[in-house]
């Protein structure tokens, strides 16, 4: 693998995620909340929530499904057939539930994910001064550069036929730091810990979401006992 390949994977793995599975620990002290502050702004944490709400509306599917099957348990109808008629019309109205779940999502707080990411998971994973360095490189020119490509670059990378786009958006000083840190011991740590963080985070915005979801599928319930057509799909 060369050098510039091997730390595309270590990016890609690690651009999708930005918490860890943890163990209870103690609070930081200060001068790692401090640490961590900064390392909010330099990583860009805050930016991670609203980049997460599509895939979480869209993996929340089965779960707003039962819970609109759930709903309609509880509610009161005239007679089985009734009943059915109405179980029988969620599947048909889910990506509107999916749409409003997503709509939902975007307007949770960013900043409490971000701050939740950092003092209650990152903090148990990475040393104060392991905090620092990682916020050292993300807020440097080609750190603050490679964050702001992130998206890009994960995206290009699915398409190999367009060559490596480290090279396309990097020149070759930009290149080789981005190597030098991805190559140091905290850049494999990263890189280590990119599955779990994915994971993690993951985890933590469903049970956020779960009051949302209810909400929805309340709504999905409501809509498919009066009987109401699936709404068309709009283009995204």
């Amino acid at each position: 693998m060369t050098p510039a390949r091997f730390v595309l994977a270590a990016l890609i793995g690690t651009l999708a995620a930005f918490a860890v599975r943890a163990q209870p620990a103690s609070a930081p002290d200060a001068d790692k909340k401090q640490a961590l502050a900064e390392f909010i702004v330099a990583y860009r944490l805050a930016d991670t929530w609203p980049q997460m709400t599509a895939k979480i509306a869209r993996d929340s599917l089965p779960r707003l499904e039962d819970a609109a099957h759930a709903d309609l348990d509880h509610d009161t109808f005239a007679t089985p057939e009734l009943a059915a008629a109405a179980h029988a019309r969620v599947p048909a109205l889910l990506a509107q539930g999916r749409r409003d779940l997503q709509d939902a999502l975007q307007r949770f707080d960013a900043d409490e994910f971000a701050a939740y990411t950092a003092y209650e998971i990152y903090a148990k994973y990475f040393e104060t001064a392991e905090i620092r360095q990682i916020s050292a490189f993300f807020d440097s020119p080609t750190g603050r550069k490679l964050s702001a490509l992130g998206p890009t670059i994960v995206a290009e990378s699915r398409r190999p036929a367009n060559g490596d786009p480290l090279e396309k958006h990097f020149d070759a000083n930009e290149r080789a730091e981005i190597v030098a840190f991805w190559r140091s011991p905290l850049g494999a740590k990263m890189n280590a810990t990119a599955e779990q963080i994915r994971e993690d985070m993951h985890a933590h915005f469903i049970e956020r979401s779960e009051p949302s979801l209810q909400a929805v599928a309340r709504q999905l319930a409501s809509r498919a006992e009066a009987g109401e057509p699936a709404a068309s799909t709009p283009k995204r």
